[in-house]
């Protein structure tokens, strides 16, 4: 299981600009609370991509996986927790648990985490004092292992988006939060997404045209972004419907 001291916790309320016109917070409102406290989590343990930048590195989401089970609502606050919870030789894992003000849980998450050199944007080795930060008998908030994620086929909606500036972030990239918000319009407009699975796999940047097309499965929807002109994948997701 997870110890408590290994467990970094903060609480956060939800802000009208953070939900939907029926009250609930976006999906996108619930991912942006998971990179916020995972970053603030990593500046105490001094790995902050802040600190990572003064030795050429910077922390890069590979994969998020997220289940879940209610939505909060405007005004509501919310616990989350967060703890580090090992990793592989190129990827580090990053558990969440969202909680109401019952302590009844709302959402659980893992992440996986790229640590890339800023000069030719690859991977490097996961140094060993990252993957040491987790407890020995770790918990996961959900399964480790998941299915890989397939590009949609027959395809039903579509959709092309002009990077702004404001979906940058300090990496100067398109921020992760704002693909879960591109693929999420694809979408019906009054349904909720249980189960989100998406994967990273390049990145654009300021003034770039992207296309997201989605198509529908058993049980859910299948979206996939790419470079406009066809060419590279930027991020795949399996999305489950309430």
């Amino acid at each position: 299981m997870h110890q408590e001291e290994h467990v970094f916790t903060e609480s956060f309320k939800i802000r009208s600009s953070e939900v939907r016109p029926d009250g609930k917070a976006k999906l996108q409102t619930l991912c942006d609370l998971l990179q916020e406290i995972a970053g603030n989590h990593a500046l105490a343990l001094n790995f902050d991509v802040t600190q990572l930048n003064n030795n050429g590195l910077t922390w890069m989401l590979h994969r998020l996986n997220i289940q879940v089970k209610k939505y909060p609502g405007w005004r509501e606050t919310v616990t989350v927790k967060t703890w580090p919870s090992g990793g592989d030789k190129l990827r580090a894992y990053r558990d969440f648990l969202v909680l109401d003000e019952e302590g009844n849980t709302l959402l659980k998450a893992i992440s996986y985490w790229l640590m890339i050199d800023l000069n030719n944007r690859r991977p490097v080795r996961m140094p060993q004092e990252v993957l040491d930060l987790a407890p020995d008998n770790v918990e996961h908030a959900l399964p480790l292992k998941s299915p890989r994620l397939n590009s949609p086929t027959n395809i039903e909606t579509n959709k092309v988006f002009s990077v702004r500036y404001s979906d940058l972030d300090v990496n100067r990239h398109v921020n992760n939060v704002i693909y879960v918000e591109w693929m999420t319009e694809t979408l019906p407009a009054n349904r909720l997404v249980k189960k989100l699975q998406i994967e990273f796999k390049a990145e654009c940047g300021y003034g770039e045209r992207v296309m997201v097309n989605t198509s529908s499965k058993k049980n859910g929807y299948l979206s996939e972004v790419s470079m406009a002109d066809g060419g590279k994948t930027l991020a795949t997701a399996n999305m489950q419907l309430f």
